[in-house]
């Protein structure tokens, strides 16, 4: 890292991408499903919302695994999931893998239920069956827990398929899932004054409940290389060298659940002042004068 290398975190969580006037795929016009929502699960996190086709979709926002495969950020372990009647019961479908070393998915689901059930204490948490890919039979799971017709088995208690928060969404309370206001979330340097000779970091942090898939940041219309370490994507911009004018930071991010931020700055560059003050007087070398 550079010495002189300025640090600017940036916490982009989910509602500062409505903030800014982006449109969610997750936000539904309609009354939301009981179902939807994150959830734990086999020691990872699944966020079920509203997919493009008007069915349901199981996202991976924290990895799961199934056996000896994980399913990682951000596949979309369980597709297909249709409502049953009025009840939280619904019917879809569940990626397999072969169990190899590589872990290949199979392209041939398994039908899948799943209900959502209350626990002792209030809350609520999800029982999920499945039935193994070559299996064409439907589970079934009764109001009180009993199941049918699942050839693999089910997955689901309070301690380990419990909801954990709502989706992001711009209405109503959101500190279950992590959300901060725009002008917490994101810091820059001040664009009042001239930022000639600098070198800064920009650090964009997951969002709790919806990792970031992809981010672009780009210097003027200079496209910049971004890393990511762990739960970070990083990125340095450096200004030195730059003529005298303005230049721009723009920042695209997309989240694993469909929300996107575009957010951007301009900085001004100047030339560096002389120092001012006056020339210090030469003595003659030698004795003084008398």
């Amino acid at each position: 890292m550079f010495r002189h290398t300025r640090s600017v975190s940036l916490t982009i969580a989910m509602l500062l991408l409505l903030l800014v006037g982006a449109c969610a795929p997750v936000a539904s016009a309609s009354a939301a499903s009981p179902i939807e929502g994150v959830w734990s699960f086999n020691g990872g996190k699944v966020a079920i919302h509203p997919g493009s086709d008007g069915t349901l979709v199981g996202t991976v926002v924290a990895p799961t695994k199934f056996a000896q495969c994980t399913h990682e950020v951000p596949e979309e372990m369980w597709t297909d999931m249709i409502q049953q009647g009025d009840e939280p019961y619904y019917w879809g479908l569940h990626q397999w893998f072969y169990e190899n070393a590589e872990c290949t998915p199979n392209p041939t689901l398994g039908r899948t239920a799943w209900r959502v059930m209350e626990a002792a204490n209030g809350g609520h948490y999800l029982l999920v069956c499945f039935s193994s890919p070559e299996d064409p039979t439907q589970p079934t799971i009764t109001p009180n827990g009993e199941h049918a017709g699942v050839s693999y088995g089910c997955d689901g208690s309070e301690v380990e398929s419990g909801h954990v928060a709502s989706l992001p969404s711009s209405e109503g309370s959101t500190t279950r899932a992590g959300v901060e206001s725009f002008s917490e979330a994101v810091s820059l340097p001040s664009s009042k004054q001239c930022v000639s000779r600098r070198v800064f970091q920009i650090h964009l942090k997951d969002p709790k409940y919806d990792p970031i898939k992809e981010v672009v940041v780009t210097l003027g219309k200079r496209k910049l290389v971004v890393k990511r370490h762990g739960n970070v994507f990083a990125t340095t911009i450096d200004l030195k060298g730059l003529p005298r004018g303005t230049f721009t930071v723009r920042l695209d991010v997309t989240t694993v659940l469909g929300h996107h931020l575009s957010s951007r700055r301009t900085y001004h560059t100047c030339a560096t002042k002389p120092k001012s003050g006056k020339p210090k007087s030469l003595q003659p070398a030698g004795r003084g004068h008398r």
